[in-house]
């Protein structure tokens, strides 16, 4: 895979970690509860993207090999789910208040653990997502470190962003969502992004 290409996965990988949902309110509520457990919340919730990343990827690569029909018609729903992402943020409604209230009761580290690693590995959007998104950059001669690679730009980038936002909650020691309004714009240019890589993707199919 080329420059361009590692650039287009890691920025979309970056802009859907930083699109608001139930990921980031489950860091945010670990984070409440104190640093040790945002971080822990935090990793653990990249384990869980890891294995549904290097699964979507050996998976597709498999898939390239056994079934190239499958797998073309695979690419096209993908590029297709990619638009259908990418409309949904962009239609999200705008926040109606600035911040958002954490009720954040005291947790173990065990349990911002499980938290954290659970809101991803039983979330089927994440799946749906990597499946998507890996359909349009796994190819046949990829070798088995680039496939490795990808999950590891998907994971690493997931556990540092939500590792920032445990920092940041810490540092503001107030259980608050400091701007939705931001979290909004960073959805919106989510949605942009996609809907452009899957017409870029689109013509090279």
């Amino acid at each position: 895979m080329d420059l361009l290409g590692w650039l287009s996965l890691a920025g979309i990988c970056a802009l859907g970690a930083m699109s608001p949902g139930p990921s980031l309110l489950i860091v945010m509520r670990s984070s409440a509860s104190g640093l040790q457990q945002g971080l822990a919340s935090a990793i653990a919730h990249g384990a869980g993207v890891a294995i549904y990343a290097a699964l979507t990827a050996f998976g597709l690569a498999v898939l390239i090999t056994s079934s190239p029909l499958l797998f073309s018609i695979l690419q096209w729903a993908g590029a297709a789910m990619l638009v259908y992402l990418g409309w949904k943020a962009l239609r999200a409604p705008a926040p109606g208040s600035s911040t958002t209230k954490l009720e954040a009761p005291e947790q173990s580290t065990r349990r911002a653990i499980a938290q954290g690693f659970g809101v991803a590995f039983f979330n089927p959007k994440i799946a749906v997502f990597f499946t998507a998104l890996f359909s349009q950059f796994v190819s046949e001669q990829q070798t088995l470190t680039t496939k490795l690679g990808m999950a590891a730009v998907a994971s690493g980038i997931d556990t540092l962003w939500y590792c920032i936002i445990a920092l940041a909650v810490h540092a503001s020691r107030k259980r608050q969502l400091v701007s939705k309004h931001l979290g909004h714009r960073v959805q919106q240019m989510f949605g942009l992004l996609l809907i452009a890589l899957a017409a870029r993707l689109v013509l090279t199919i």
